[in-house]
């Protein structure tokens, strides 16, 4: 009895305390409340962060239970000897630890305003799920299981209907909070990361969803170094007065210094938020204390002897414990299997656009990563590659194709052959699908633009050293040129192949006008006509360019033969017409 009456008495002083502190927290709302609704200051979207949005709703159960505040000292305790964290105590995992950090030292560079302490990010995913401890914690910030919340169907919590596709959650029909910091998915969609630097924003990954978490708490300009935009932020995260004050009693106990750093894989019972995951039988209650067996809570008299002597006491045989009853186990409900080989969704990588000019290749191959329901990489997935429209573009295989099929590597990046484009200006989309893929498909668009009008930077004499220029740039009237020099058209010192050179012939007085002349030298036409602007035919693959003939009339004079690229590189000679007899004639 006294071990008994001991015992009663801890309860009742135990209960006493948690009532008294209940007290304070509700009259410490009384005094100083805080709005549950009005507009956030980020978007109004879907995902906005406000105490109206998916992520604040009740979708879960966060695990409210507060620091060990009854210990000797008030000091929170870490975990027990044996390395197992205890209810209430202050232990972080390594690898949760490092990711909270992190994402306090990423929003330190890129939203300073903010000044969001990582100790707030610990003070959520402690209440979401204590920092995914019993999950299997790995060092990159993977879990061996998934942790998901309950199934949003609006019958014991919020109704949200799926967004992802089963992505994240594996439930195509409602969506489900998951991970260690419990993101709706659309609300990831919104405000997903990538803090691992894997190229993945998975809300699966701690160091993920520790980012997220970090950029959804910052949005809308909040700082969190005041009291009223940090009990905003809670509440956008889960809109309860309750969840407010146990994030930020953790948060307060983190920041005092009362943060024990245990092993990833240290024992841990793992707080599940679906109450379906929980084991719902009642454990056997403690067995009738001694000297309590049944029957024995009356005073039996005592048997006499006829000599008035009491008879002695009858040796009782102990009664045998009773077997403990079995109790049926509870029905689970079934869960959606998530098969990690099945690909649910392709990512473009890269940029979408891809363009060539007709006739050339496509500089840039399409690719996409294969990822499963949880958003991790499936390796050897067959890709289809499929291209239609206008722009003649072409699989550059043998024989050239519009469909290709190929095999994911072993990150889950599918890479298509390369591209040709046709003989033809035009749009063209590149698909890429995979069996089960559900939702849009990678789509890519290229572009095939005309070729570009070669062009060259500098003209200069084939032969530099041509002896006999001024000879060959004198005529005299009535007779032709004796034989015009060579050019070389080069674009970034390299040959100018195709290029179209335009002569055009002035008269010297008037060159810095580029007034036509009507007079003096002349090229000849398709049919014998006098020429004065001539488009020469086109250099060769040296970029050697030949003058043709040209004529002179019976007007004596000084005149300028122009040289002109397209993109307005100009070259000049000064041509000489002199009368008859003045100089050697050539017929």
């Amino acid at each position: 009895m006294p071990a008994l009456s001991t015992l009663v008495a801890r309860r009742v002083r135990q209960g006493l305390c948690v009532c008294a502190l209940a007290a304070s927290l509700t009259a410490a709302v009384a005094v100083n409340p805080l709005p549950l609704g009005g507009p956030a200051r980020a978007g109004a979207d879907e995902a906005g962060p406000g105490p109206g949005s998916p992520q604040s709703r009740h979708r879960g159960d966060p695990a409210l239970d507060l620091p060990n505040l009854l210990k000797e000292g008030n000091k929170p305790q870490g975990p027990a000897g044996d390395g197992v964290a205890t209810p209430g105590s202050a232990g972080i995992p390594a690898t949760a630890l490092a990711a909270y950090r992190k994402a306090e030292g990423v929003l330190r560079g890129s939203q300073p305003s903010c000044g969001l302490p990582w100790e707030l990010v610990a003070g959520i995913g402690r209440v979401e799920s204590v920092h995914a401890s019993g999950y299997g914690l790995r060092g990159d910030g993977s879990t061996v299981r998934p942790i998901r919340g309950p199934r949003l169907d609006g019958v014991e919590f919020a109704l949200i209907r799926d967004t992802d596709g089963g992505r994240w959650d594996g439930d195509a029909v409602f969506d489900r909070a998951v991970g260690p910091m419990q993101f709706i998915p659309s609300t990831w969609g919104s405000w997903g990361a990538d803090g691992n630097g894997d190229g993945v924003r998975d809300p699966n990954n701690m160091f993920d969803a520790a980012l997220g978490t970090a950029r959804y708490l910052c949005a809308g300009e909040r700082d969190l170094r005041r009291s009223a935009d940090l009990d905003r932020a809670i509440l956008s995260y889960n809109n309860s007065r309750a969840y407010v004050n146990a994030v930020r009693k953790w948060m307060d106990t983190y920041r005092g210094g009362g943060v024990v750093e245990t092993p990833d894989g240290a024992p841990a019972v793992p707080h599940r938020p679906d109450p379906a995951d929980r084991s719902s039988g009642v454990r056997p209650g403690p067995g009738p204390l001694p000297g309590q067996g049944q029957g024995q809570g009356q005073v039996r008299p005592m048997p006499q002897r006829p000599s008035g002597k009491p008879a002695p006491e009858p040796v009782e045989k102990p009664e045998p414990e009773p077997e403990p009853v079995e109790r049926p186990k509870p029905v689970e409900k079934p869960q959606p299997v998530v098969d990690h080989r099945t690909v649910t969704r392709l990512e473009p990588l890269g940029s979408r656009e891809l363009d060539a000019e007709v006739g050339h290749a496509v500089a840039r191959r399409p690719q996409v990563r294969a990822l499963d329901a949880h958003g991790h990489p499936v390796p050897g997935a067959r890709i289809t590659f499929r291209i239609s429209g206008t722009g003649g573009i072409r699989f550059a295989t043998t024989p050239a194709t519009i469909l290709a099929t190929v095999t994911s590597d072993s990150h889950g990046t599918a890479t298509a052959p390369s591209l040709l484009a046709g003989d033809r200006p035009g749009r063209c989309t590149v698909v890429a699908t995979a069996p089960g893929v559900r939702g849009p498909a990678a789509v890519f668009t290229a572009t095939v633009r005309p070729a570009a009008e070669p062009t060259a930077d500098r003209l200069e004499l084939w032969d530099p050293e041509t002896a006999n220029l001024p000879e060959l740039l004198r005529a005299e009237t009535g007779s032709r040129f004796p034989g015009l020099p060579s050019l070389r058209a080069t674009d970034r010192a390299r040959p100018a192949s195709g290029v179209r050179i335009t002569a055009t012939l002035l008269p010297a007085d008037r060159a810095e006008d580029a007034v036509d002349s009507t007079v003096g030298p002349y090229f000849e036409g398709a049919h014998g006509e006098a020429v004065r602007t001539l488009t020469l035919p086109p250099a060769g693959a040296d970029g050697r360019v030949t003058l043709p003939t040209l004529f002179t009339d019976q007007r004596p004079g000084t005149y300028t033969l122009r040289l002109t690229t397209p993109s307005g590189t100009v070259l000049d000679f000064p041509l000489t017409v002199t009368p008859p007899g003045s100089g050697p004639r050539t017929s």
